[in-house]
């Protein structure tokens, strides 16, 4: 059943049930895992601290989350009147207008294969750096793309709900190391429990407007939800739930996170220090507080925090070259699903 652009409600037809597994957490998980929580804080928060010199990161987290959660409210709303992967397409396209929807659907599919090409890039060379050091074998970095790339494909054409249970076991690995971390930090505390890195005057300082770019990629993919509409148990709600859930966890999350850091390493060091070591801070800490064993656990799933993000990075591209084949915007053979899996697969025979 063709999507149409008039006023009426977008529905799927009664083909599509099959394909409606996953709930209110499932969808979650896929949205925390594309903003990949381990690559966020050991990669994205030391860089904000080192490139910028402000010690106000944990406070950008909380603006941010409050602000996305006031975009959510619109976006959320709509996903109950149009259920389609298309997401952003479908939306635009009914409330403005098709050719302006087709625009919005070509930046969309540019920003998540771009995004999967840079972590593409950076997987493959962590794992080659980390495969070296520990086993002193030299691994060109273009292998584990290919081997990854492998992987990603076999979730992809499968179930939607495995990819959910896959990124559901490595998601929640990352957020029990990190918890572990925040612990640790805030117990050590070589310069106390502070508040300063959440209060406004460590914010708003010369440096805040690129606090607040590279926070706004801590949040990448939450929007995603709307794009597993038709695989939901339940369209209406639980794409509105998903989000909201989505972006109080990831502000939190990271506000929490990023002030145990600073208190961590002490926030009159933490800039000095997060420049001079990278995402090395944070398992070179743990290493010393936390045991050898657990750093290198967390530097195991850094990797499995970039694949888990290109997972749900190539998901929802597949849903976007599905949709838009389905609208014939593209190629037809791209809006089709795998009969047993009711995943989108090119080449197969499109739902009717």
């Amino acid at each position: 059943m063709s999507l149409t652009t008039g006023k009426e409600t977008t529905e799927v037809g009664h083909s599509h049930h099959h394909r409606r597994r996953l709930g209110v957490p499932a969808v979650t998980f896929m949205i925390i895992a594309a903003s990949a929580p381990l690559t966020v804080l050991a990669g994205g928060v030391t860089t904000t601290f080192a490139v910028t010199g402000v010690t106000g990161v944990p406070l950008s987290f909380l603006l941010l989350g409050g602000t996305l959660a006031v975009f959510a409210v619109g976006y959320a709303a709509m996903s109950r009147y149009v259920v389609n992967a298309g997401a952003f397409y479908s939306y635009v396209a009914q409330g403005i207008s098709r050719p302006v929807g087709v625009g919005v659907s070509m930046v969309a599919l540019m920003a998540y294969n771009l995004m999967q090409v840079g972590i593409y890039g950076l997987f493959g060379f962590t794992v080659s750096s980390l495969i070296n050091e520990r086993f002193g074998i030299t691994v060109p970095w273009w292998i584990p793309v290919l081997v990854c790339i492998a992987v990603v494909a076999f979730l992809g054409v499968n179930r939607v709900d495995l990819s959910a249970k896959v990124l559901g076991v490595l998601v929640g690995l990352e957020f029990l190391v990190v918890i572990v971390y925040d612990v640790v930090s805030f117990a050590v505390a070589p310069e106390g429990v502070s508040g300063a890195p959440l209060s406004t005057q460590s914010l708003f300082v010369p440096g805040v407007g690129a606090v607040l770019s590279f926070g706004i990629a801590a949040f990448m993919g939450f929007e995603s939800a709307a794009i597993y509409g038709e695989e939901s148990k339940d369209p209406k709600h639980t794409v509105a739930r998903a989000t909201y859930t989505a972006v109080a966890i990831i502000a939190l999350f990271y506000a929490v996170s990023s002030w145990a850091m600073a208190v961590g390493t002490g926030p009159s060091a933490v800039v000095d220090a997060s420049a001079k070591q990278g995402p090395d801070l944070m398992f070179g800490f743990l290493s010393d507080h936390a045991g050898v064993l657990l750093a290198d656990l967390a530097r195991l799933l850094f990797v499995t925090s970039l694949f888990a993000a290109l997972v749900s990075f190539h998901n929802a591209a597949a849903r976007y070259f599905f949709s838009l084949g389905r609208e014939q915007v593209l190629p037809r053979k791209l809006g089709a699903v795998r009969r047993h899996s009711g995943a989108p697969t090119p080449g197969r025979s499109p739902r009717r």
